[in-house]
């Protein structure tokens, strides 16, 4: 069996009474896995279990039940820990540390064996080429979040887990972080991608996973969540005039063909019409049909 970069098999959450307060379960059962080289983008709406499965993955809490493995070894193992990047939505650094101070000690912690050079070159790419000796009190978020993912790719990861990774960036930023993502894929990494930005997951992931209220209610590769499957696009021809286009429901779809037909036009290509994320998001998050 493939030893995924991360597997989650029935992975519970509860957290117990404290307080006069009743146990609440946040993660209730959820599995899924990432395969090698693939972007997951993992969404959900607020207090639906995602920050918690987070830190289950990453060791810092422990399930219930189940269990979450990183290429089959406990998350909090030394092996793991330098084989993954994680970019937390919330950095919360001490401000007295300049970004080069943060790379030496993090990288002396993890073991790496890096020259200040090489550090240099990622805090360039990451767009802190000029800041990379300014005390981080006077960062804004933005720039923090620049920080961490000069941290996060300072092992060259094979695994790169970011949750919420450009909360607080403005567009150029955004786009920035994108094109780095999107390079470390390339380069042969794994991206675990949770985001409430669903633009950002529907150009980037090849799947999703969407959760709900502690449940996992969708799972599967983005074309097939975003297609209907009760709508149809039908271009054709009318002589030699530019094409058009007719969107029908399926149950009318090979009546729709043969009556163009029978007018003598000619059809070019009959394609499954498609929702947004953000329309499947809605649809399975609100109780609506998946």
């Amino acid at each position: 069996m493939e030893d995924y970069p991360l597997q989650v098999q029935e992975l519970e959450k509860t957290f117990r009474k404290k307080l006069g307060l009743s146990s609440f379960k946040a993660v209730d059962s959820i599995s899924f896995q990432l395969s090698t080289g693939e972007v997951l983008g993992f969404i959900g709406p607020n207090g639906a279990g995602k920050t918690t499965t987070i830190k289950c993955i990453l060791g810092l809490l422990k399930p219930s039940n189940g269990k979450a493995s990183l290429w089959g070894l406990h998350p909090a193992s030394l092996e793991v820990r330098k084989r993954i990047g994680y970019v937390p939505e919330n950095p919360d650094y001490d401000d007295s540390f300049t970004p080069l101070e943060f790379m030496s000690m993090f990288s002396s912690m993890r073991r790496l064996d890096m020259s200040q050079e090489r550090m240099l070159a990622i805090l360039d790419r990451v767009g802190l080429s000029k800041w990379e000796n300014v005390r981080i009190r006077s960062f804004s978020k933005g720039m923090k979040q620049r920080v961490s993912l000069a941290l996060a790719l300072q092992s060259e990861p094979e695994l790169l887990i970011m949750d919420e990774p450009t909360v607080g960036l403005d567009p150029v930023a955004r786009k920035e972080f994108r094109d780095i993502i999107l390079a470390e894929r390339q380069r042969g990494a794994s991206v675990f991608f949770s985001s409430h930005l669903l633009s950002e997951v529907e150009t980037m992931c090849d799947r999703a996973v969407i959760l709900s209220k502690g449940k996992k209610v969708v799972e599967g590769r983005l074309e097939d969540l975003m297609r209907t499957e009760d709508h149809y696009s039908v271009t054709y021809r009318v002589s030699d005039d530019e094409p058009e286009e007719l969107e029908v429901e399926a149950a009318v779809l090979q009546k729709t063909i043969d009556d163009l037909r029978g007018k003598g036009y000619s059809i070019i290509g009959v394609n499954p019409l498609y929702r947004s994320l953000e329309e499947v998001f809605l649809s399975v998050t609100s109780g609506g049909a998946g």
